[in-house]
């Protein structure tokens, strides 16, 4: 079946997304038949897109909210939710896509045909320094739209801009835990993409509790870990949090981690204990579907990390690993560049959270830093 007549056929039908939904776990469950890696990625990355079009749609929030779904120019996740709350003085937007004229019709299309446009917009704030949530920001304020970032943003601005100045400190690290040439040159080789943007120092810098200048009752609350920035937000009229990439419903953020001197993964955790205390009836995600059990989604994403932890320690066992031997013993999957990036952040921030929590201890070398339980036998 070819992919527009699928298209038709899954919009057509719940037997056409029941077809494609079995054809994706079909593609999950036999990954060991497959030729190879890539076949498997390639076929999974193929159902998912098409799922991600027939699911687009927009959220029935209510309350004053509402919700657009845009498309991102990569396949997973395949949107960003851009959000629209009504208050006396204008729409209140939360995040807007990445950069790109394309993208800027897009929205704006979207945005005309529930019957808004920016001139109805009193403020952007965007949930954390990412481009897929800020990249359009910088266009968006050329139309006298303020763009609000937590108050620490100032620090990253420079980093942002220039990915360079991000990965290098990244490098020096990834070279202490024993990773290969390959792996460092790809590092070097990295840019800053052009859907990234520019930014500035934002008009309005964010603190927690209460929106400034706002006459409905917005909370912004801190919860740094996926990004040192990264903000959610509680529009308490609706009980309704707007959680940015924080909290996900079907996957877990990324936690990187880019210096051995920040634990990223313990401010993550103590992020979601901060949400965890919050009233919400609902949470709004950054991608994917409303999550309508927001206790229980938390519980289930720290049940997640703790099983990530757990498995690091008994994977050392009674050995001294170097944190790419760790990686690899992860991770045993052949990964691309991109995802290889994030597999060794994501294990160097567990063990770092493991080692403040002194379940395991790291050995600095003189070359190579290793790893080992605290609890050898």
């Amino acid at each position: 079946m070819s992919l527009i007549n699928l298209l038709k056929f899954g919009k057509s039908s719940k037997l056409g997304m029941f077809y494609i939904e079995l054809e994706c776990n079909h593609a999950n469950k036999t990954f060991d038949n497959c030729f190879s890696f890539d076949r498997f990625t390639n076929t999974c990355r193929f159902w998912r897109l098409v799922i991600n079009i027939l699911k687009l749609k927009n959220f029935n929030l209510e309350h004053g909210i509402t919700h657009i779904p845009l498309e991102l120019p990569w396949n997973s996740p395949g949107f960003v939710n851009v959000y629209f709350i009504e208050d006396s003085n204008g729409l209140v937007m939360i995040d807007c896509g990445v950069d790109g004229n394309e993208y800027l019709k897009l929205l704006e299309s979207k945005m005309a045909s529930i019957g808004i446009s920016f001139g109805d917009v009193n403020l952007l704030i965007g949930t954390h320094m990412h481009s897929d949530h800020i990249g359009l920001s910088s266009t968006i304020r050329d139309k006298g739209i303020p763009f609000a970032l937590y108050k620490n943003s100032v620090d990253f601005i420079k980093g942002y801009n220039d990915w360079s100045i991000r990965f290098k400190q990244l490098k020096i690290y990834a070279k202490k835990e024993g990773a290969p040439k390959s792996f460092l040159n790809d590092l070097d080789q990295i840019e800053t993409p052009e859907f990234a943007g520019k930014i500035s120092k934002p008009e309005v810098l964010l603190d927690e509790g209460k929106l400034k200048d706002s006459d409905r009752n917005i909370e912004i609350i801190f919860t740094p870990g996926h990004d040192r920035t990264e903000i959610s937000i509680l529009d308490n009229p609706s009980k309704i949090l707007f959680s940015g990439d924080h909290i996900l419903p079907k996957i877990t953020p990324f936690i990187p981690l880019e210096d051995e001197k920040d634990d990223m993964l313990e401010k993550y955790t103590s992020s979601l204990d901060k949400v965890y205390n919050l009233e919400q009836k609902l949470i709004a995600p950054g991608h994917g579907s409303l999550i309508e059990n927001p206790y229980s989604r938390i519980e289930q994403m720290k049940l997640h990390h703790k099983k990530r932890s757990d498995k690091i320690i008994k994977l050392i066992g009674n050995s001294q690993l170097s944190g790419w031997e760790v990686v690899n013993l992860l991770f045993p999957r052949k990964l691309d560049s991109l995802n290889l990036r994030l597999a060794f952040q994501e294990t160097m921030a567990h063990l770092k959270y493991l080692e403040n929590n002194k379940k395991v201890n790291h050995i600095v070398g003189e070359k190579v830093n290793l790893w080992e339980s605290t609890k050898r036998a």
